[in-house]
């Protein structure tokens, strides 16, 4: 089945939202968060996992060094090749392929666990990838994710972005998947821990030049604005980051809360 016409669009201009910039230094940070995800899965030697909107890989290559089978996927190629590098670096075996978490190109029941961190829930067709997600997943298989809630700093700084650049009417906000109630709409049965992601900077001036050169979004949003709007964007994320900075020291700690999701899929019934 063929996606509306809006949701193409849409995902094509995601496509070239996150290949701005260069996500790997924005992700590399969060490393701990994909090796807790494929702990928590017990993912073990031997065992078929694909990584969706993986990045640079950090998830994957978490459950490389376990040894499974892995394939990272993303829509975004350089963020793979990077992927690649850093798998050569640990002497890691990790199959990379361009997909869209929309669409992937793999049969019914390829995997025994299926994992995106960040990733997933930033696809503008949710009940789509969802059901991707599990169609991928054989019977008794597992699913993984780690998804940012609406509250908490990350969910507060994607709220503001989309204050000075409005997302389409109607897209439902990608911390859905960061929610019980919206985890429970696209995906059934889930258990979820909160977990929380630490971003440490030298400085708020430093963080702030740091996501608006390297984060896809914000890079995005600061080149719509003209130089007022701009100049507008960049104060308030300071608030913000003062509002949630625990340092106390002129550097920047701050803790956001995620979802770590784990579903397992049941057997003998099919995904809708």
């Amino acid at each position: 089945m063929d996606s509306p016409v809006g949701f193409v669009e849409l995902t094509e201009r995601q496509q070239r939202m996150w290949a701005t910039g260069d996500f790997h230094r924005i992700g590399v940070t969060q490393v701990i968060v994909g090796e807790l995800l494929v702990q928590s899965l017990r993912v073990r030697a031997g065992e078929r996992v694909l990584d969706v909107a993986a990045g640079a890989g950090n998830t994957a290559l978490a459950a490389a060094r376990r040894f499974a089978s892995v394939v990272a996927s993303d829509y975004v190629p350089d963020l793979l090749e990077r992927a690649s590098v850093r798998a050569t670096a640990e002497g890691l075996l990790l199959e990379t392929q361009v997909a869209d978490a929309q669409a992937l190109p793999y049969e019914d029941g390829s995997f025994d666990v299926v994992t995106s961190t960040f990733g997933a829930m930033f696809a503008p067709d949710q009940s789509r990838t969802a059901a991707e997600l599990l169609r991928v997943l054989r019977p008794g298989g597992r699913l993984g994710m780690a998804n940012w809630t609406p509250s908490g700093f990350v969910g507060e700084m994607f709220a503001l972005g989309a204050a000075f650049l409005p997302p389409p009417p109607g897209l439902l906000p990608p911390t859905r998947w960061g929610t019980p109630d919206g985890l429970a709409e696209l995906l059934g049965g889930v258990t979820v821990c909160t977990r929380f992601a630490d971003f440490v900077y030298p400085s708020p001036e430093f963080m702030l030049e740091h996501f608006r050169t390297w984060f896809g979004p914000t890079a995005t949003t600061f080149a719509a604005l003209d130089a007022g709007g701009q100049e507008r964007f960049a104060a308030e994320l300071l608030a913000l980051y003062a509002k949630h900075d625990e340092a106390g020291d002129g550097t920047v700690l701050i803790r956001s809360p995620y979802l770590e999701v784990v579903v397992e899929r049941p057997t003998g019934i099919e995904p809708a």
